[in-house]
This record gives C-alpha cells, sequence and structure tokens, in this order.
C-alpha cells in the first residue's frame, strides 16, 4: 500500500455514493472515515474494495462496549461478523482523544477486539500536548496509553495555527504582525467583518512531534498527526504554504500516516464558537479551493514517501531559531557539514536520503548546504519524479518555497 493518508470527518449519510467516495480516492485519500449505520457501511467497504482503498470504521455496537451495557461482548462479536470479511477495512474506530480515566475502559474493548479479530487493528487518537487535564503530565498520559492499550498505530491531533483579535485603536502602534487569513464566510457569521486578527502560531507543536515520535520508537511502532485544514473556532484559514508547512514537516520527522481535520465541512448544525469553514468540500457538497491544494499535495506526498520507501527515520534536527525546547539543533552528520540560511527542519533517513523543510510560511528561503569531502548532494524533483544531480561540489545554495519541503539524496 502508498503513503497512508486519511481524514476527519467524512462524507455525510445523505451525500454517500460510490462518486463522492471516488472523489475523496482523487483527492489522493487512500483510507477513509467510513461511520455509517451497518448497511450503508458495508456499500462503503464495497466500493472502497472497487476503488482499491481502505476504511477506517465506525460501528455504534462500539458506544455500547464503551458504555458496557449488557451483552457488550456479543455486539462486537456481531459487529466483528458484519464486517470481517471485507477486504477494505483497516482498523475498527474505538474513541478520540480519550482522558486517562478512560484507559481502563479501552484497554478491555481493544483486548476483545485484538482476540476475537486478529486481522484488523484498532485506532484510538490522542490529545495534543496541550490538552491535558491537570490531573495528569502528557509523559504519563502517552506512557500509560502505551503500557495499557499497546497499541499498533500512536495518533495524536494538535493544529497550532491560530488567530487572536488586535484592537483597532492600537494596530498602528504595536509590533508588525502577519495578519490572520479569515474567510468572509467566518467573518459574516460571527459578526466580525471590521475585527482585525493577527496570525497566532502557539508553541508546542515540534515539542509535540518530538515527542510522539520517540515514544512510537520506542516500541517501534505507526505513528500519525492528524493536522488542520478546516477554519473554525480560533483556528485561521490556511493558506497552501501554511498546509505544506504541516504535512511536511511531519514527514521530515517520519510519521508513518497524515491525517486532515477535516475533509467534510461541518454544517450549520455545528454551533459557535465553532463556525466550520473551507474544508475540502463544502457542507453542501461543493469542492473549495482546498480540495485542489491538497490534491497537489497529497500527490507530492505519494512521489516523495515512494523514494524514502518507509526508511527508517535516523535523525531530526533544527536549523535558526526555535522556542520548542525539545527540538534539537542542527549537527554535521551523515556526510553534510553545515546548513544555513534559514529556519528548517531537516530530517535524515536510512539510504542517504535528507528532507529539508522551510519553517518560514511567508517567504522563499536559500538554504546554504556544506557537504563533507568526498559527498555529493542530488535534489529530487516532485514534479518530474527524477534525481537531479546539482552543479556544484561541497557547497550547495536551494531555494524552498515558503512552507515548503525537499527531498536530497547524498552520495
Amino acid at each position: 500500500m502508498s503513503y497512508p493518508i486519511n481524514f476527519w470527518y467524512g462524507i455525510p449519510k445523505e451525500f454517500i455514493s460510490r462518486e463522492r467516495v471516488e472523489e475523496a480516492a482523487a483527492a489522493g485519500f487512500n483510507i477513509i472515515e467510513c461511520r455509517y449505520d451497518t448497511e450503508t457501511n458495508k456499500k462503503v467497504l464495497g466500493w472502497c474494495e472497487e476503488l482499491g482503498i481502505k476504511a477506517y470504521l465506525w460501528d455504534d455496537r462500539m458506544s455500547a462496549a464503551i458504555r458496557e451495557d449488557k451483552g457488550w461482548q456479543s455486539l462486537l462479536d456481531n459487529m466483528i461478523e458484519d464486517y470481517k470479511n471485507y477486504p477494505a477495512l483497516d482498523r475498527y474506530f474505538i474513541k478520540d482523544e480519550p482522558v486517562g480515566a478512560q484507559f481502563s475502559m479501552l484497554k478491555r474493548i481493544s483486548g476483545y477486539l485484538s482476540e476475537h479479530d486478529k486481522n484488523h487493528g484498532f485506532y484510538i487518537n490522542l490529545l495534543p500536548i496541550h490538552a491535558m487535564p491537570p490531573e495528569e503530565t502528557y509523559e504519563e498520559h502517552v506512557e500509560k496509553f502505551l503500557d495499557m492499550i499497546k497499541p499498533s498505530l500512536l495518533s495524536y491531533d494538535h493544529y497550532c495555527m491560530g488567530k487572536k483579535e488586535i484592537p483597532a485603536y492600537v494596530a498602528d502602534t504595536i509590533l508588525p504582525f502577519f495578519e490572520a487569513r479569515v474567510s468572509d464566510e467566518c467573518r459574516e457569521r460571527n459578526h466580525t467583518e471590521h475585527v482585525i486578527y493577527a496570525e497566532e502560531t502557539t508553541t508546542g507543536y515540534f515539542n509535540n512531534l518530538e515527542f510522539i515520535r520517540k515514544k512510537a520508537r520506542e516500541r517501534e511502532i505507526d505513528w500519525m498527526i492528524i493536522i488542520l485544514l478546516s477554519e473554525h473556532w480560533h483556528y485561521r484559514q490556511l493558506t497552501e504554504p501554511e498546509i505544506r508547512w504541516e504535512v511536511f514537516t511531519a514527514l521530515a520527522y517520519g510519521s508513518s500516516q497524515l491525517s486532515y481535520f477535516t475533509y467534510w465541512t461541518p454544517g450549520l448544525s455545528h454551533n459557535e464558537p465553532w463556525s466550520y469553514h473551507h474544508a475540502l468540500i463544502s457542507s453542501d457538497g461543493k469542492k473549495d479551493e482546498n480540495y485542489y491544494i491538497v490534491q497537489r499535495i497529497n500527490k507530492e506526498i505519494q512521489t516523495v514517501m515512494s523514494e524514502i520507501c518507509r526508511s527508517k527515520s535516523l535523525e531530526v534536527f533544527h536549523t535558526g531559531s526555535e522556542k520548542d525546547n525539545m527540538t534539537v539543533p542542527f549537527r554535521p552528520c551523515y556526510g553534510i557539514s553545515g546548513i544555513d540560511g534559514g529556519n528548517f527542519v531537516v530530517g535524515f533517513f536510512e539510504g542517504g536520503k535528507m528532507m529539508l523543510v522551510n519553517k518560514d510560511f511567508h517567504s522563499c528561503a536559500y538554504a546554504k548546504i556544506k557537504t563533507e569531502p568526498g559527498k555529493k548532494l542530488e535534489k529530487f524533483s516532485k514534479s518530474r519524479k527524477v534525481w537531479d544531480n546539482i552543479p556544484c561540489s561541497g557547497e550547495y545554495a536551494i531555494p524552498l518555497s515558503a512552507g515548503d519541503g525537499e527531498l536530497f539524496r547524498i552520495s
């Protein structure tokens, strides 16, 4: 299977059809959210098989198991029997963002599923590092989850690209700021047509990547980050460079899978303050500009990851300034003696591969890369799918678009 890419909040039941599933596949998703009644789930699994993609499946009988209703084991037995022979089934979804007090319940359910259906995994998504209840630390939370649940996939979400209101009377007197992108629809719905918003990209994103990567490597399991796409709540409407920044920083860290929040735009039934706008598909079923942006990016993900071929992630470094304290400053290694010229994420992989990501999602940067004597650098073309020799020796100046990532080979 190619690099796994999935999403949250999928196609609503009133819109679901083979054509809609095919539309998601055409955008580069090879795992979809299958979250309907049993009959509809079976139809969707059949369409997924025809289209060569997989599904993470939710069935309402899981709710009975979570509540520990009488006879929940029999309900799960029936659920497994309904779906286990569908080739498109990848995992059963159990719970999103549990707190530590729920881990005993999750252990009970995940253990039952693992015992009674050995061919399919389960999926639980964890909280981000900044959203912990006061009674436990993030390290305690994740360690406890791994020890008790023993998942094969460690998943979490982290959205860091927000906005904050700037009072108009001080907007011209404070330090320079980047104005946040806020859609007209969001402004109209929230009556903020004349409000000035500044970008607020919160810290902790890279600390979260560092920690999850470390724990997944210790347990030798896959890991996945769910990234922001939809404008909602205090999160701004993202630009293509900002989406690229999220995607390629995750890839540079060696993520095993990637997920977007959300695919479909939740409708007006979602009350304030959430105010969802601009997922890939609008609430009335039309393609948003983000459909085409994500389609382009997903295509590039597959092209780049086909070259990495699940090679082991060796090291991840940062150049330039960085506020997150768990990140590691660059040091010479693997044939690269220096990287300057901007703020970059540098991910090294087996086979002499290196991914370089421009952490500035506003401006292009020129990375000045120095190689050790006798080493040469090649750059992978994401558009032409070939390795290009760079006509230099020892010192290279490589342009990186705002927020973008590029793959290199050291030989």
